[in-house]
């Protein structure tokens, strides 16, 4: 944030009534406590790249088995299947995992409609 922009929130800071500076105070202190609880970006970014590897080596190793399904995997957990992705969304969240990873897993030998 720039040092201009910290002075104008300042500057209007000051017209505040003493209850409304109090609520504001408590309001920038709770918002410090919840950034010093994030772990830094670094450490988020690591584990999502780990997470990422683990989905690719379970789709390459399960590729045959679930070839035609929608998968739903948390890493490398499969938590839902099915023939829709809406299936396999509904068994994920039944296994506690609101935001899973979904595909659908083609054979090998699958050929896919498309083109030029």
């Amino acid at each position: 944030m720039s040092v201009e922009l910290i002075e104008i929130i300042k500057q209007q800071a000051a017209g505040l009534t003493p209850q409304e500076k109090s609520q504001l105070g408590r309001y920038l202190l709770e918002q410090a406590k919840l950034d010093q609880a994030k772990p830094p970006y670094s450490v988020n970014r690591d584990v999502d790249k780990l997470k990422r590897r683990r989905q690719l080596e379970w789709l390459k190793a399960h590729r045959e088995e679930y070839a035609g399904l929608y998968v739903a995997l948390d890493g490398d957990r499969l938590v839902g299947q099915g023939k829709t992705i809406l299936e396999a969304r509904a068994q994920a969240r039944q296994n506690g995992v609101e935001n899973p990873f979904l595909m659908r897993l083609t054979s090998e030998n699958e050929i896919l409609p498309g083109g030029w």
